[in-house]
């Protein structure tokens, strides 16, 4: 089931075309990142998501509900934690919480429960009565969190939301919403961090200059930017055979440095060919490493389209 669909979606400001004809679907339960150099449309699209930014062409579906048709309906499904606080300075963090578990027409009893949990999820129980004005910039952002999520939302919106975060209060944010995606809700981010991206993300949609230039899992977005990762063998001794000669007759390219091997592969069959080869020529080896994905190259290439003539 899809909780996201959007098709042919375009948005201009003026004769500016921010939004270029994107569709995508999302299923229930993805941690959706959406990547993009800054004026790619990334804000843009997440304010048409959670009905705030309206007159734009095509159409948006969030859990079944168009959302121009339908706003009260998509808003009861989704949170919202977008570049501005939402919250109230003079409000303690329980009574933000109290007073928008009440916009969702919560009971007492529920409000109170839930909003107990989530400021404990948070770390900010020990601060529920301290008035949020009173909050460093990372503790607002953590109780803003916990707001967003008082209607138990089924897709939750965020914008950045560990940006100006210090590292304690960015892994509680991550760990939280690890927790609330395995309970198979869904997840829209932007970030510029991109070790979030491959720490959290299921998929990624990249953005480019208001167009959809990529859209999958990781590993398939890797292949998309010929993304090469490196097998690194450094062996035990390098004997008078000319392993060069051998790889390239074999179609597979060698870096060779003294006593290290170095190969370029993009998928598992290239990888399994290569093993292969250096069990059939029997070649001492010492150790064999190979590297993780590189996403920033991977972002570079995809978005580099366009940009030299900006």
């Amino acid at each position: 089931m899809n909780d996201i669909e959007v098709k042919n979606l375009k948005k201009r400001f003026g004769n500016f075309d921010v939004l270029k004809d994107i569709s995508i679907e999302i299923k229930s339960g993805d941690f959706l990142a959406v990547l993009g150099p800054n004026g790619a449309g990334k804000s843009t699209f997440l304010r048409i998501m959670t009905t705030l930014l309206k007159r734009y062409e095509g159409k948006v579906e969030i859990c079944g509900y168009d959302i121009e048709k339908y706003p009260k309906k998509v808003r009861e499904q989704i949170g919202v934690v977008l570049e501005d606080f939402i919250l109230y300075d003079r409000l303690t963090a329980m009574e933000n919480m109290i007073f928008f578990g009440e916009l969702y027409h919560l009971s007492r009893k529920t409000a109170l429960s839930r909003a107990e949990k989530l400021l404990k999820d948070v770390e900010m129980w020990e601060w529920r009565n301290k008035k949020v004005g009173k909050f460093s910039f990372g503790m607002k952002q953590r109780v803003n969190i916990a707001r967003a999520l008082m209607n138990d939302p089924k897709v939750i919106f965020l914008d950045e939301p560990t940006a100006s975060l210090d590292i304690k209060s960015a892994l509680t944010v991550k760990k939280l919403l690890k927790e609330i995606n395995s309970s198979n809700k869904t997840i829209v981010f932007t970030t510029h961090i991109l070790s979030e991206v491959e720490e959290l993300a299921t998929k990624i949609a990249i953005l480019n200059l208001g167009q959809l230039v990529a859209f999958g899992a990781p590993d398939e977005l890797s292949i998309m930017a010929e993304d090469k990762k490196d097998l690194v063998v450094e062996l035990e001794k390098n004997d008078s055979r000319n392993y060069k000669a051998f790889f390239d007759k074999n179609g597979v390219r060698l870096e060779m440095i003294g006593n290290t091997m170095k190969f370029a592969y993009s998928d598992g069959e290239e990888l399994e060919k290569i093993i292969k080869l250096i069990s059939e020529f029997e070649i001492p080896i010492k150790s064999i490493n190979s590297s993780n994905r590189n996403f920033d190259k991977i972002f570079l290439k995809l978005t580099d389209k366009g940009r030299d003539k900006n």
